[in-house]
């Protein structure tokens, strides 16, 4: 009896988590779609995303049945920070008002995606809530989930900062905070803990920035320099979660090296 509880229970969640995901990516169509300005102020743009961030998280918290720890909220947090990050891009990326049928289906192509990442991340954010009160084995899914979703949390922020138009002086911090909140709690998702911790996060982070720096000026196509940090990240993880590390040696070394220099050339030609 217990089981079928529990599978009723799961069902009722998967079904409010749909529903919250086709609310937002719906929402976010029809008001892009109806936009009456040509274009948005900037602060109107984070205001706007900071909002779904925020019904995003009451919307999870009456999708888990407020059965919640004092840790459910970085879960919470990362969902949020999801939509923020994604609701960013949307809008920076279709900034004016649309001209051109086509651009209508790109977006609606675009709010697909959207609706199957957020659909995903919601049910990642539910996996380790639910893991918090009972073991669980989609555990390793939810850590799998996290990690993609940290690699689009990085591009869209990589490319929403830089098409801003914020001052240098404030883009910049505003890269290297969001990284390490998203490095961070990935790290938190997949159990590093402690000093490690601390040291792996700056590491990474410093990695994605040295990377980001090295093409920022080489061009101003923002969707290809937004794909800078996210190598550096994917290597970094790669290493942390998959390599061994001994005296300082990371097994396979060299073939990240060459992985990282062939995709930093052809940013660097796709760039200019």
């Amino acid at each position: 009896m217990k089981r079928r509880d529990d599978s009723n229970v799961d069902n009722e969640k998967r079904g409010k988590l749909l529903l919250i995901a086709a609310f937002i990516a719906l929402a976010i169509f029809v008001f892009k779609i109806s936009q009456m300005k040509a274009q948005m102020v900037m602060w109107q743009v984070f205001v706007h995303a900071s909002i779904y961030a925020v019904v995003t998280i009451v919307a999870l918290l009456w999708a888990f049945n407020f059965q919640i720890k004092k840790k459910s909220f970085l879960y919470l947090f990362q969902a949020s920070l999801f939509v923020f990050a994604e609701v960013l891009f949307v809008e920076l990326f279709f900034f004016q008002k649309f001209s051109r049928i086509y651009e209508a289906f790109i977006l609606l192509g675009l709010i697909i995606l959207v609706f199957f990442g957020n659909y995903f991340v919601f049910l990642m954010a539910n996996v380790f809530n639910v893991h918090l009160f009972r073991s669980i084995p989609l555990v390793q899914v939810g850590r799998t989930v996290s990690y993609l979703a940290t690699i689009f949390m990085i591009f869209f922020f990589t490319f929403s900062f830089l098409a801003s138009g914020f001052a240098p002086y404030l883009t910049f911090p505003l890269i290297v905070l969001a990284y390490i909140i998203i490095v961070l709690l990935h790290y938190i998702n997949i159990d590093v803990v402690g000093g490690e911790l601390v040291r792996k996060t700056v590491v990474t982070t410093l990695i994605m920035v040295l990377l980001l720096s090295s093409v920022l000026f080489a061009g101003n196509t923002h969707e290809i320099i937004a794909f800078a940090p996210v190598v550096g990240y994917f290597l970094s993880v790669n290493v942390v979660t998959h390599e061994r590390i001994s005296n300082g040696y990371v097994k396979n070394l060299p073939l990240y090296m060459i992985i990282l220099s062939f995709l930093m050339l052809l940013i660097l030609i796709l760039n200019r």
